[in-house]
């Protein structure tokens, strides 16, 4: 299981390293990679030094998870980033693999030379990286917790612990049916997305309602990890370039938006309620 870690670890390394690459070249003036009409502006600096730090985080975090000393660093500064990464990744490594199969079934491509911000081989590059980042990471992400927390504490659930938990699952399942029913029409990609969106989403909700029960399972605690995170990194990451009025922003779309807020307060209310439950031994993960 060690080698297996140190195998995933340093896979997800490699598979962070080109878009690493390519985000110090971009930040540095260079525009490889950009479509020639694609205007730069502060805002696109700005997201790229973001994202580079998310990608240097995600490095870091590989290491920890690969490395003994990993297991001595305060629990947070490891579940934090990993968390916000299984949001990310997770929903990429489900949502592109079936886009991509099912856009070939349909005589459909989903990369295409005009009106995108960079040129199709940086989407393909960049994708295929994040999916196999994701898998390795995940990997890693097992096999540590699985060590490190072989087991996990019994307790009661606080009333308030309950009520926080009902009210994200309501919110986290309302969220899934709003994404559901954008799901229904506009492009390919973006219907996929929404559906996975939606799944996870309500996944999250069932998870913590399944974790206040007196049976819990690593099912329902994963459900909530996924589900939670989903919402809160996605959901910032579309708030945040709203607010910056970035490239990416969904042309000032005020309902995405209001929908976007409320995904980062779903998933903090359910990831919240989940780790307070852990550290305060409230609850027995059973196999």
């Amino acid at each position: 299981m060690r080698l297996l870690r140190f195998a995933a670890g340093y896979l997800a390394i490699a598979a962070a390293v080109p878009y690493f690459v390519l985000k110090v070249i971009w930040l540095t003036g260079g525009t490889t990679g950009f479509n020639p009409d694609t205007p730069v502006s502060g805002e696109f600096d700005a997201l790229n030094a973001a994202t580079f730090a998310m990608d240097a985080a995600a490095i870091a975090v590989a290491l920890a998870l690969t490395h003994g000393w990993g297991r001595h660093l305060p629990a947070p500064l490891v579940l934090f980033p990993m968390w916000v990464g299984t949001g990310f990744l997770a929903t990429i490594a489900i949502a592109v693999p079936i886009s991509v199969v099912a856009a070939a079934v349909q005589g459909l491509s989903l990369l295409t030379a005009d009106g995108g911000i960079v040129q199709p081989w940086v989407y393909a590059m960049v994708y295929a990286g994040f999916i196999t980042q994701g898998i390795a990471l995940l990997t890693a992400f097992a096999l540590y917790t699985r060590d490190r927390w072989p087991i996990l504490p019994h307790g009661e659930e606080t009333s308030i612990q309950r009520l926080l938990a009902t009210t994200g699952a309501v919110m986290a399942f309302g969220l899934g049916l709003a994404h559901l029913a954008w799901a229904t029409n506009g492009e390919f990609y973006p219907r996929v997305m929404n559906t996975v969106f939606a799944l996870l989403s309500m996944a999250g909700g069932a998870g913590i309602l399944m974790m206040m029960r007196t049976r819990k399972s690593w099912t329902a605690l994963v459900l909530a990890w996924v589900g939670s995170a989903t919402n809160f990194s996605w959901g910032l990451w579309v708030t945040v370039n709203a607010l910056m009025d970035s490239p990416l922003n969904d042309n000032g779309n005020s309902a995405l938006g209001l929908v976007s807020f409320a995904r980062v307060l779903a998933g903090m209310l359910i990831g919240m309620v989940a780790a307070t439950s852990l550290s305060r031994g409230s609850v027995k993960v059973e196999g």
